[in-house]
């Protein structure tokens, strides 16, 4: 995909787009919660896995620790860090 196909996909999720703005170096999907909505519960925790999940298959984020079953730290990639910037924090 091209980056403009990368932005539209990401545009067309508002969950997407506001964890992607989120992730700021390497973070986990319960701090990413916490910094999204000042709280913590399932239903979000399972908003940001999923859009998690969805950016990792499109390349925009990447699992650091992809063997840990449990304290999975994500971080952005370049392509990532890219699109972050065409959405203008």
């Amino acid at each position: 995909m091209n980056l403009i196909s990368e932005l539209s996909f990401v545009k067309r999720a508002k969950n997407r787009s506001k964890v992607l703005k989120a992730v700021d170096g390497a973070m986990m999907p319960s701090e990413l919660v916490l910094k999204l909505y000042s709280k913590s519960s399932n239903t979000y925790f399972n908003i940001v896995s999923r859009a998690l999940g969805e950016l990792v298959q499109q390349k925009l984020v990447r699992v650091v620790n992809p063997k840990s079953k449990t304290g999975r730290l994500y971080t952005l990639t370049d392509k990532g860090k890219r699109v972050v910037n065409l959405l203008g924090k």
